[in-house]
This record gives structure tokens, C-alpha cells and sequence, in this order.
């Protein structure tokens, strides 16, 4: 799948091989040219209730794609790897992996994933969710892989579940979806010692 950083202290992304490939999808940076796919599902109502942020406009996705190139880039102080979904050559999502140190400089990554609405209740998520776990322990070499998800969230939290990630904690109200009362929010993590003991610690695709 791809190759794993020389500097376990200096986590980057640019050593990786892409595509990574899952049972039915593949996942790749993202680039400009994916503007017009992103944008049929960022800019949905139905997408983004569960999102830190609204509906997105395309000159918002232009600043997002923007965004996340500039922190795929080594040295970057917030990194961040942006990855488009895709479905029988189409985008029909996005995702990302998010570096973030704990207070004792541990690494963590942090996972997120958004499908579009036309393509859910497949098992694409878990798919999905399965494969940056699996990214981010064989590849980067992590000590935890986290993510976080809105109390109402079921699905979500069903398929951080069926991806090795457990419930460790919540913050109540911690945060707001988009046109909603703020929310109670639940953080899932998973260890690379836990991961590893796992019965299949390869990740497989199977919903």
C-alpha cells in the first residue's frame, strides 16, 4: 500500500503510494480538478447536519482543497492528509487523516469520512474507515487513531465500531452540527497495541 516514514518523529505524508485500494473503493488526494464532485455532496443539507460547518459553496471547497494540499505539504505546523472517495471511477466522497500530538508528544491521528448520500447503506464507510486505520498504523507509524462523532450520529458510530475503534469518552455540548442545538459529542479511539491483537489486524473490507 504504500511505505512508511524513515522519522518516526516527523510525521509526513509524502512517502506514501497511492491509490490506496479497498474492496470496492479507492482512495486518492485530492486535487482541484475534483471541485464539481466534492461540491454535489458538501453543498447538501443531508450531508453536512453532522459536520463541523454547513453547506458548502464551490468557491468553499476551493479554499478546503486549498487547505488540505497545503497541509499534506512536509513540515506543515497542522498536518493533514485530504483524500477524495471513489466509487467505479467516481467521486462519491472525501476523508482525511489529521496529525495531532497529545500532552505527552504521542502520535495521534485523528480519522474522518463523508459519503455521498446516494451511495450510503452499502458498507462503503467501514470500507473506508478500515482502511485509514489501517494507513495510519502500518504506514505512519501512530500510537492512537482517534475520531469523534455527534451523539444522533448512529451510522457513524456504528462504523468507527466495526472498524476497531472504541468509545472512550464524551463531551457534553461540546460542539455544534450545522442548523442543530448543540450536540453531545463522543470520541472513539483505538491503540496500535489493540489494533494489532485484533482478529484481523489487516483491516479487512467485509461490512
Amino acid at each position: 500500500m504504500g511505505r512508511r516514514p524513515t522519522d518516526q518523529h516527523a510525521p509526513g505524508f509524502a512517502g506514501l503510494v497511492w491509490p490506496v485500494r479497498t474492496r470496492r473503493t479507492t482512495l486518492r488526494p485530492v486535487t482541484p480538478a475534483d471541485r464539481d464532485a466534492v461540491h454535489t455532496f458538501r453543498s447538501r443539507e443531508d450531508v453536512t447536519t453532522y459536520l463541523g460547518r454547513g453547506p458548502m459553496t464551490p468557491e468553499d471547497v476551493d479554499e478546503r482543497i486549498a487547505e488540505n494540499l497545503a497541509r499534506a505539504q512536509p513540515g506543515h505546523e497542522h498536518p493533514l492528509l485530504g483524500l477524495v472517495i471513489e466509487l467505479d471511477d467516481a467521486v462519491v466522497g472525501d476523508c482525511m487523516v489529521r496529525f495531532e500530538p497529545d500532552d505527552n508528544g504521542m502520535r495521534i491521528a485523528f480519522i474522518g469520512y463523508t459519503l455521498h448520500p446516494d451511495v450510503a447503506g452499502r458498507g462503503l464507510a467501514t470500507e473506508v474507515a478500515r482502511a485509514l486505520v489501517r494507513l495510519c498504523f502500518t504506514e505512519l507509524g501512530v500510537a492512537m487513531v482517534q475520531a469523534d462523532v455527534f451523539v444522533p450520529n448512529i451510522a457513524s458510530q456504528r462504523v468507527l465500531e466495526k472498524a476497531g475503534l472504541r468509545r472512550i469518552g464524551m463531551t457534553p455540548a461540546g460542539s455544534e452540527g450545522e442548523g442543530h442545538p448543540r450536540m453531545d459529542d463522543l470520541l472513539y479511539a483505538v491503540t496500535a497495541a489493540e489494533w494489532a491483537a485484533s482478529p484481523h489486524p489487516g483491516g479487512r473490507d467485509e461490512p
